[in-house]
């Protein structure tokens, strides 16, 4: 009996024993876990740069809100390495420390130019319905001072002409200092930043004002550091193309290669025009990127998709475009950053 019963206390006091060493193991593994370092595949940001510097198509996009918020599609640094510039529509005059750091990121370890962009589009739309309700104002003021003193008095045309004039006074007054605000404030933040350059985005010019303001603003952004771009209609610009590193035409029709073919074609009678400087561009945003161009010649069907085309696509009896700009990218969970990566690889297959 005794000997059971010693037999069960030593049973016991080893369950115990088992216990009190599985609870110090778990208090042991919470208060110090093990920490475990897997390393990623090591990038050769130095070959990277290296080929960025060489004569190559050059492959650019767009960053519509860049604030490095924690948001992926808000940092330059999660676009594609091998992208040769990234154009960053606002966000970009005063930088939070966080934005500062993705800035050095992709400006330095990668060697990505940043180029800030200034929207001269959207002021001229706004600067047509400005011109518009000056017009319908002056004349309503015409009106209203021809019949003070005559119920049915009406103004003469030269009345209704200098009341409308006065009005556009006002409105040039006006945009005269938005013009000056706009390229004053992207000369500076190029400045303070060190961003590689400005694009300057313009769709028509609509009158001689409007005109002879962007052209005040290519003088200044073409003597400031750094390159410069045109986005828009690149035939409003055609006598100072030589002022200009890259255009980008985003009027033409993207349903077509020919219309490329077309275009390349207009643009190469000016002899300011050098095809190194032209970069032709999709938008994925706008056209049926996924689908073949109809008007592509083959024996065979045709299945590669509008982008890869035109990545690899050269012109007809001249010298190749400098490379390509495609809009419509954002993040990794989005479909354009996946083809962003694909289009980057088709062009320096060229």
């Amino acid at each position: 009996m005794r000997q059971v019963m010693n037999r069960t206390v030593k049973y016991f006091a080893a369950l115990a024993g088992i216990a009190a060493f599985l609870s110090s193991a778990v208090s042991c593994t919470e208060m110090q876990p093990l920490e475990m370092q897997v390393d990623g595949a090591v990038k050769d940001y130095d070959a990277v740069r290296a080929f960025k510097a060489t004569a190559h198509p050059l492959s650019v996009t767009w960053l519509s809100s860049w604030r490095a918020d924690g948001a992926m599609d808000t940092y330059l640094s999660a676009l594609p390495d091998s992208l040769d510039m990234v154009i960053v529509e606002s966000g970009y005059s005063e930088l939070s420390h966080a934005q500062e750091t993705d800035l050095g990121s992709v400006r330095g370890t990668k060697g990505t130019k940043v180029i800030i962009s200034v929207d001269f589009a959207t002021m001229a739309s706004e600067y047509d319905e400005a011109v518009l309700q000056a017009e319908m104002d002056g004349e309503d003021k015409a009106f209203e001072a021809a019949s003070k003193d005559d119920p049915d008095g009406e103004p003469t045309d030269e009345e209704i002409e200098a009341a409308v004039a006065e009005e556009m006074k006002k409105v040039e007054t006006e945009y005269a200092a938005r013009f000056a605000s706009a390229t004053d404030n992207a000369v500076a933040a190029a400045g303070r930043y060190g961003y590689d350059g400005i694009l300057l985005k313009a769709d028509e010019l609509p009158d001689e004002f409007f005109r002879s303001g962007v052209s005040s603003a290519v003088e200044k952004f073409s003597v400031a550091a750094g390159l410069l771009l045109l986005e828009g209609n690149i035939e409003y610009f055609l006598s100072s193309l030589d002022r200009f590193d890259y255009l980008i035409s985003t009027v033409s029709a993207q349903d077509r290669l020919s219309a490329y073919q077309e275009e390349y074609d207009r643009l190469s009678r000016n002899d300011n025009f050098d095809p190194a400087k032209y970069l032709v561009y999709i938008s994925l945003e706008d056209s049926d990127y996924a689908t073949p161009y109809p008007d592509v010649i083959s024996s065979r069907p045709l299945t590669d998709p509008k982008y890869k085309t035109l990545a690899l696509w050269n012109p007809s009896g001249g010298d190749p475009a400098g490379g390509l700009a495609l809009r419509g990218t954002a993040s990794d969970a989005s479909d354009g950053y996946g083809i962003l990566r694909k289009t980057i690889q088709y062009l320096q297959l060229k």
